[in-house]
């Protein structure tokens, strides 16, 4: 336990975490093909253990390590992964206790989750038995993925650890947004379900993620917190130096409702929320999709303010559609400065294109060197913080890209990466609507690079405002 003097603070100590070194999974059974013990054990960088009372053979899985009790290991045990029926838990967390585990998840429900007494009573007498010896992630969580160590309650988890941390009580959310960093080209530092939160909660974990070295950026999906922490959350939040992106989920009636019976959590009075996001800086957003997206946009390049973007368009129409959005969310487009402008009317020789910003290249888009110098000459402007690009997905076909060009795509490529040249934000908008396999093959090539891809400009240009937002508050605070 942490206390901070005349703060008042008080959260539980995970230093511990970073330096795990032994795992046990307690309950795997071949039911499932021992599903949680052969997840982790694919990755986890030390020696792992399966624990079970009945089974003395495990398929693909060393006998040495295989024990009916914890304390029967001779070994020490950090983190235990525990999956066995509530009848069971009590007696497994007194093992725990004895055999010094530091962490464990208890991914078994029906405790204070299922709203009976005897689920809330066994849930207090869980947190009891763990005498605060044993922090618990749970129950009713998946618990901690955690890359570096290779630590990872599901198949095919990535193996590269990053810098974003999150924290959520949703194991299903945990899951959608592991696996759909890794598609959009990000990777997390830590991820915690912590389900009913009956010992470890959103404030312990924040605390730790805050002052974690190998995390530079905080996502949340909150559904409430226990009553009495607030004071200890704002704490928290008053002294992180961080950016927190946050999705409250149980805003509604009818989603409060489901919150409570999905992790028995308290959403608590938006206002309060509200006020809270306000006061500390915090980034809200309104789906896990958001979550994610500008995460990304702030790990390819940073915390960013916008003021001034340069729109490049193959069709006019999209142009205009592009400009209309971003002058709606509170930026401009504005007149190219005239050196650069007299620099760029040079570089424009087809006719039906405009060399006005927003830029028009209609179809000198098939002329890629020429395309290079145009982004970089825009993004040269000193008053322009970043380009926004325009690039139908059918452009990209080989019929097409084949009439002059045999490396169009690679030199595509390497345009669309001025935006770290510059150090300025590019962000490419290359539509769902056609040409699947086109669109997927150059974003895995742009994602590579650190060049965010989206489908969509409404996907982005609301998260553009948040991010500016935020860099113009904090500079204030």
């Amino acid at each position: 336990m942490i206390k901070q003097g005349s703060t008042q603070l008080c959260v539980k100590d995970l230093s511990f975490i970073n330096n795990i070194k032994s795992m046990a999974v307690i309950g795997s059974s071949k039911k499932r093909d021992y599903f949680f013990l052969r997840n982790h054990a694919e990755y986890f960088k030390g020696p792992i253990y399966a624990v079970h009372p009945t089974v003395v053979e495990i398929p693909n899985f060393g006998k040495k390590n295989i024990f009916p009790t914890l304390k029967d290991i001779p070994g020490e045990v950090d983190f235990a992964f525990i999956a066995v029926p509530p009848s069971k838990i009590l007696e497994i967390v007194d093992e725990c206790v004895k055999k010094n585990v530091k962490l464990v998840t208890v991914f078994t429900s029906e405790f204070s989750d299922s709203g009976t007494e005897e689920g809330i009573a066994l849930e207090k007498e869980l947190l009891k038995r763990a005498q605060n010896e044993v922090r618990i992630l749970g129950p009713n969580g998946m618990g901690l993925f955690y890359p570096k160590l290779g630590i990872a309650w599901r198949p095919q988890f990535p193996t590269t650890p990053g810098n974003i941390g999150f924290i959520a009580q949703s194991g299903g959310i945990c899951n959608i947004a592991i696996y759909g960093a890794n598609a959009l080209g990000i990777n997390f530092s830590k991820v915690f379900s912590f389900g009913n939160g009956a010992d470890l909660d959103f404030v312990d974990m924040l605390y730790f993620l805050s002052n974690d070295p190998e995390t530079d950026v905080i996502l949340c999906y909150i559904e409430g917190i226990k009553e009495g922490r607030i004071s200890d959350l704002k704490e928290v939040l008053k002294q992180n130096k961080k950016p927190i992106i946050a999705l409250k989920g149980g805003q509604s009636e009818t989603g409060s409702i489901a919150a409570k019976t999905h992790t028995a959590s308290i959403s608590g009075d938006n206002r309060l929320w509200n006020a809270l996001f306000r006061q500390f800086n915090i980034i809200e957003v309104e789906s896990l999709e958001q979550l994610l997206y500008t995460a990304r946009l702030i790990d390819y390049y940073g915390i960013f303010e916008l003021n001034n973007l340069a729109v490049f368009s193959i069709s006019g129409g999209y142009g205009v559609i592009l400009v209309d959005l971003l002058e709606k969310a509170g930026m401009k487009v504005p007149p190219f400065s005239p050196e650069i402008q007299d620099k760029l009317k040079s570089k424009f020789f087809l006719p039906g294109t405009s060399s006005n910003n927003p830029l028009d290249l209609a179809a000198q888009f098939f002329y890629v060197l020429s395309v290079y110098e145009i982004i970089d000459l825009a993004l040269s402007d000193k008053k322009i913080d970043g380009i926004i690009l325009d690039m139908p997905s059918f452009y990209l076909t080989p019929v097409l890209k084949s009439r002059d060009n045999q490396d169009f795509e690679s030199n595509m490529v390497e345009s669309l990466t001025l935006g770290h040249k510059h150090n300025k934000l590019l962000i490419p908008i290359i539509q769902r609507l056609n040409n699947p396999e086109e669109r997927e093959r150059i974003s895995k090539k742009l994602i590579e690079r650190k060049v965010p891809v989206f489908g969509d400009p409404l996907e982005f240009i609301p998260l553009l405002s948040k991010i500016s937002n935020y860099k113009r508050r904090m500079e204030r605070l």
